[in-house]
């Protein structure tokens, strides 16, 4: 089972979650893995004391040096800082066996109220004793929850060879101290079992509703900038990558936000 394409692109798309810049690359290599997200925040001013919705695109590659096979993913970890918070209260939720096994029509069918974001993958297939092939499709993240807890679901598909699909689970915790607030974590073997390597993805977040009469937003960030600046220098995210039989690769960003006005 390899899985570490598909998986690495996605968990740096929820680095971004965090993210408060305008587009910027990061590169990250060890022991010949070689981890690349390109991401953008808008709007790039925020406030200073309060929290506004935000939207994040994100285009994220795992590959290698010697553009051998890449080794297996098993689990990855993604801190987001304070600053940037997930507000789903009030936002419809979805659960597995609706997304699960699924084309991407009828997932938006049974969950389309918990859509969160949206994008499009590029793979290459691998079967047994034939030579990779490539193929693209659909991809989307919803609300959701299992047992009881809040998680968020990753939905691929594609039709080409033959129709696929397959759900990643992040589970959502609470931090309780320090400068990251949130933690998203997923187990990748058992979701993407033998398919294949998704080389690249492309990812829009953004999901703006209204609960209780309020306009509100999943995704949300402010500026911590001090009293007398308007710019300052911000621990986004931290993310670490456990791979098969090597050690883990852990990835730090730090950008800088504007104050509005």
């Amino acid at each position: 089972m390899r899985t570490s394409k598909w998986a690495g692109a996605l968990a740096l798309s929820v680095l971004a979650i965090g993210g408060i810049t305008t587009a910027s690359a990061v590169v990250i290599q060890r022991d010949g893995v070689r981890v690349t997200v390109l991401s953008q925040v808008m709007p790039f001013k925020l406030p200073r004391d309060h929290l506004a919705p935000i939207a994040i695109f994100v285009s994220g590659h795992v590959d290698t040096a010697t553009g051998a096979l890449p080794p297996q993913l098993q689990r990855m970890t993604v801190r987001v800082n304070r600053r940037g918070v997930l507000q789903s209260k009030g936002l419809p939720t979805c659960t597995l066996p609706e997304v699960k096994t699924t084309s991407t029509e009828e997932a938006l069918g049974a969950c389309k109220d918990a859509l969160v974001g949206s994008g499009r993958f590029w793979a290459d297939i691998v079967l047994p004793d034939q030579r990779p092939y490539p193929t693209r499709g659909r991809l989307l993240v919803f609300n959701g929850k299992r047992k009881g807890k809040p998680v968020v679901f990753s939905h691929i598909f594609t039709a080409s060879p033959f129709p696929s699909s397959f759900v990643i689970t992040f589970a959502i915790r609470k931090v309780k101290s320090g400068r990251y607030g949130t933690e998203l974590s997923a187990s990748l073997p058992q979701a993407l079992g033998t398919w294949g390597f998704v080389d690249r993805i492309k990812l829009t977040l953004k999901r703006k509703y209204r609960a209780q009469r309020k306009q509100l937003s999943y995704f949300n960030a402010s500026c911590p900038a001090p009293k007398g600046t308007n710019t300052t220098p911000v621990p986004l995210a931290e993310a670490s990558f456990y791979f098969a039989k090597r050690k883990p690769i852990s990835l730090r960003v730090n950008k800088s936000c504007r104050v509005t006005g």
